[in-house]
């Protein structure tokens, strides 16, 4: 009799265990469905840099938001403290809507104004000889002749690519501004502490608040802004060519030297090209930290999988796995350390090259450092300066819980 009523009382709740998972799902997908709805009217509602992409980032943020409180909700075992987040939670969704000022009340004296002065460029050394013209190096006509053609023939090609970067970068980057501030300190601060600890999350919420303080906080976000999207593109690429290295000898062969190239490169050398194709402001910025930034994650993706023990890979072809689950389940989650490594010393390259963006008309972080430079104003630069290295050490330190080994437990 015992036996028979547990039997039925794990059939009732089993019933009731899928019930609530297909009440879920039905959930979810009304609300993609919404979503998507909701995506496709802003489409066509007019330009999609005004009415899609800033939804779009919109979906993306409450999505990650979302995540973020319930992952932080289920990690908290005490009844109490899961009282108190859901407390602070309503709060901070209360404050969303009613919502104190979006802009900090200090600025720092000559942080209003930013004076970008152009400089013409230097005309190369020639002579005419007897008709003949006769450079120090020959060879920069033909290179110069051949780039002449290309943006002449492609120019069609790069404005395209220009103006699609443009779609997803301006809304970044106005989203990022119009965002209020406290929303984004308490945001990274939260992201800060589930990966890396309080420590961590302590530095970062004093850290932003300073850069507020200071008058900081809109150039800041421009940087956020190129650093994000550069930081995005250069992961999405070395990712898979990293995993491409690793499966082949030839491929790593091909790739080391261009990937020394890249690296040993002065960085304003890439300034040259992202000019001539894609003229000035943020999406030459991007491209050329893109090169910069690119080169480590790649390295270290192929490294990383390289590594895996050969004795962990033999037991799973024995027990049939596919090329694809080989990659998935085994090579990429043991190889997540050294790869997460590479992604942040992508992180601290794209932030090493603000300044040198700045150049060709990104605006940010360092366009305080240059203008202090171009102006002699010693403290604009060195706040610009103190600004750059705040943000690096977040990241960096935020970013380095990602690359901790899973299988180890955290012990903050």
């Amino acid at each position: 009799m015992d036996i028979t009523h547990s039997v039925s009382a794990v059939r009732t709740w089993t019933s009731s265990s899928s019930l609530r998972q297909w009440v879920w799902r039905g959930i979810i997908a009304v609300m993609a469905a919404f979503i998507i709805w909701d995506l496709v009217m802003r489409f066509m509602d007019g330009p999609t840099i005004t009415f899609f992409f800033p939804r779009l980032f919109l979906w993306l943020f409450i999505g990650c938001m979302r995540i973020l409180v319930w992952s932080t909700f289920k990690a908290l075992h005490d009844l109490r403290w899961k009282l108190a987040f859901v407390l602070l939670v309503a709060l901070g969704t209360t404050i969303i809507l009613v919502g104190p000022t979006d802009s900090f009340p200090f600025r720092a004296p000559g942080q209003d104004v930013t004076v970008n002065e152009r400089t013409k460029p230097l005309k190369p050394i020639s002579a005419n000889v007897l008709g003949f013209e006769v450079r120090p190096a020959s060879l920069d006509n033909w290179i110069d002749a051949k780039v002449a053609w290309m943006v002449a023939e492609w120019r069609g090609h790069f404005q395209t690519l220009r103006n699609s970067l443009l779609k997803a970068l301006v809304p970044l980057e106005k989203g990022l501004i119009s965002m209020p501030w406290w929303l984004f300190i308490g945001s990274t601060t939260l992201i800060s502490w589930r990966l890396s600890g309080y420590k961590i999350a302590l530095i970062a919420l004093i850290g932003l608040t300073s850069i507020g303080l200071f008058g900081l906080w809109d150039n800041a976000m421009r940087t956020m802004a190129v650093v994000g999207t550069a930081t995005a593109m250069s992961v999405g690429l070395a990712i898979p060519v990293g995993i491409l290295m690793s499966k082949s000898d030839r491929l790593q062969s091909t790739m080391r030297p261009i990937l020394d190239l890249m690296q040993v490169m002065p960085a304003f050398v890439y300034l040259i090209p992202a000019i001539y194709f894609l003229g000035l402001g943020k999406v030459p910025a991007v491209m050329a930290t893109m090169i910069y930034a690119v080169p480590p994650a790649m390295r270290l993706t192929n490294l990383g999988i390289r590594l895996v023990s050969p004795e962990l890979i033999e037991a799973a072809k024995a027990f049939g796995t596919t090329p694809w689950q080989l990659l998935v389940k085994i090579e990429l989650p043991l190889a997540r350390p050294t790869i997460m490594a590479g992604v942040n010393q992508t992180i601290m390259m794209s932030l090493a090259m603000v300044v040198v963006a700045s150049m060709v008309g990104a605006k940010g972080l360092g366009a305080d450092v240059l203008a202090g430079i171009a102006q002699l104003e010693f403290g604009r630069g060195l706040l610009g300066g103190i600004g750059i290295v705040v943000l690096a050490i977040i990241i960096d330190r935020t970013s380095q819980g990602l690359a901790k080994d899973p299988r180890s437990k955290r012990s903050s």
